[in-house]
């Protein structure tokens, strides 16, 4: 059974249960924040500080949900007037404080661009909020992908429909 899905574009892990006094022990430990997760990226440029915490209070999306941004006044105040019937109550809910601790591993290059690897502890533990946090700080986090086989450098493309 799955227990938890760790960081995606991340360093992650998926968290398996073979049993269910496993599922529910490991529940608790995620719920109680007993587990200290702590992920590894590659961001857009150059993260100048070695180390620091970047603290953003994070909304969802009225404008493309379920995703979540950083909430600010000019997001809360779009909000204003707006009822539960409106847009639905999860995207009326109030901001919540967001914490994410980051420690700078390296500062390389990829694709003759410069990305910085950081090491990242998710602190408050919301919903997507390593990317929201990473693209708010401006970082956003990048994915390099090599093929399991011939080890060639992959690249996936997808024009908007707009």
């Amino acid at each position: 059974m799955v227990v938890h899905r760790l960081g995606m574009d991340t360093s992650g892990l998926v968290a398996f249960a073979r049993t269910d006094a496993a599922l529910r022990a490991m529940n608790g430990l995620f719920r109680s924040r007993e587990v200290t997760r702590t992920y590894e990226a590659l961001v857009c440029g150059t993260i100048d500080e070695d180390e620091g915490v970047i603290n953003m209070p994070l909304m969802r999306d009225y404008e493309f949900p379920p995703y979540m941004r950083v909430s600010t006044d000019e997001h809360q105040r779009a909000l204003t007037g707006l009822s539960a019937d409106d847009v639905g109550k999860k995207l009326l809910e109030r901001p919540k404080e967001s914490l994410t601790k980051f420690a700078v591993v390296g500062r390389e290059e990829l694709d003759g661009n410069a990305v910085t690897r950081v090491a990242l502890t998710s602190i408050s533990g919301r919903t997507h909020q390593l990317n929201v946090h990473l693209a708010g700080f401006g970082h956003p986090i990048t994915i390099s992908f090599e093929h399991p086989v011939s080890g060639d450098k992959l690249s996936f493309e997808s024009a908007a429909p707009f």
